[in-house]
């Protein structure tokens, strides 16, 4: 028979010392599966991912060996001729084959060599992902562009291409605009039947829809009619996509005035005073504005939302061709990759209510 003290002690704490127990054996039979396998690496890699403030280990160093990371050039015939990207290749330590993911980025893409950025690619290419991280001097300039699919074309084909890549197992990751790009690049024809899956996280489905969202600061959709306050970087890319599409340099200089480059305080921004705009044009400046731009104002300067509709019918068509053709709303059904779409609610970029038009538009389809 056990010692008082000892038996004293082990009645107090067999709480603390069952819970401990559980904790301590639960990981070893979860790993039995698939699934608890993933679990349990998930607990590892999602904080060491998501943290911003240093640990003092990394738990991901005691399951796992760094990558190697690879500074490439990517070159590409686009729509506009020869083209190269310069991009960051993470490979797992351990040999084998592996899965590959293009991670498509938003508007301003991260540096590639941000903190944050580096540490996803390298956890991922630890849980054994081949990582591509793709930088876009285009999307750095806050051009949302046709050419840019044409270069997440060419990055899927060179990660397909990748001796340590299973070719029938490469997707795309994309983050906020990225993951609307990546949604259209998986339509195209070039790679439509190859793609294995994409994650879509916080991207649009109609960029006009969400741009007249964040221009009247109001969301609406179905059973959704609720007050917004977009981010003064929502607004921004959102003008610009725009403001960059009419073919008149002055017109595009004065809306640009109008709509993109009034310094805005963030705190008064933040607490509700005001909108983004600058000096209102005088009577004499919207008199000389050609059709074209004077429908580009209206559409940039209107608060109601019940009018975006019919104000996206008086935009220039070719604009309207060009974003829409950037919209997976005109190609979701040519996506046969496994698709996953994630948004935060609280989104202060693109409305989360674009993912829902994202998923209604899927219907019934398998994965």
């Amino acid at each position: 028979m056990p010692p008082r003290p000892i038996l004293r002690f082990l009645i107090r704490t067999w709480p603390l010392l069952g819970a401990l127990a559980l904790l301590t054996v639960m990981p070893v039979l979860l790993s039995l599966n698939r699934n608890g396998r993933v679990a349990v690496e998930a607990s590892i890699f999602l904080p060491d991912m998501v943290l911003q403030v240093p640990l003092p280990f990394r738990p991901v160093d005691l399951i796992s060996d760094a990558p190697t990371r690879e500074r490439v050039t990517i070159d590409y015939q686009s729509r506009n001729g020869p083209r190269s990207i310069e991009a960051d290749l993470y490979l797992p330590a351990e040999g084998g084959i592996h899965t590959g993911v293009v991670f498509s980025m938003g508007a301003p893409p991260l540096a590639l060599d941000d903190p944050r950025l580096v540490r996803i690619a390298e956890d991922s290419a630890r849980s054994g992902v081949v990582m591509l991280m793709p930088f876009s001097d285009r999307l750095d300039e806050l051009r949302i562009e046709p050419e840019e699919i044409d270069a997440l074309v060419a990055e899927f084909q060179y990660v397909q291409r990748l001796p340590q890549v299973d070719s029938n197992r490469v997707g795309f990751f994309g983050a906020s605009v990225g993951g609307s790009l990546a949604l259209v690049a998986a339509a195209d024809p070039r790679i439509a039947d190859e793609v294995d899956h994409i994650v879509s996280f916080g991207g649009y489905f109609d960029a006009l829809t969400a741009s007249g969202a964040i221009a009247t600061d109001r969301i609406q959709y179905k059973d959704v009619d609720q007050k917004w306050k977009p981010s003064y970087h929502a607004h921004r890319v959102a003008a610009l996509q725009i403001i960059d599409r009419l073919d008149d340099p002055g017109e595009r200089d004065l809306l640009t005035r109008i709509f993109v480059d009034p310094y805005y305080d963030a705190a008064d921004y933040n607490t509700g005073r005001g909108h983004i705009d600058g000096q209102p044009l005088s009577p004499e400046e919207l008199a000389g504005l050609s059709a074209v731009a004077r429908s580009a104002y209206n559409f940039l300067a209107n608060r109601d939302p019940g009018a975006v509709t019919d104000l996206i019918r008086t935009l220039p068509p070719d604009a309207v061709t060009e974003l829409d053709y950037l919209s997976p709303k005109t190609s979701i059904d040519r996506v046969k990759a496994e698709l996953f779409i994630l948004h935060d609610r609280g989104d202060p970029v693109i409305p989360y209510t674009e993912s829902r038009r994202l998923k209604d538009a899927l219907g019934d389809r398998a994965r």
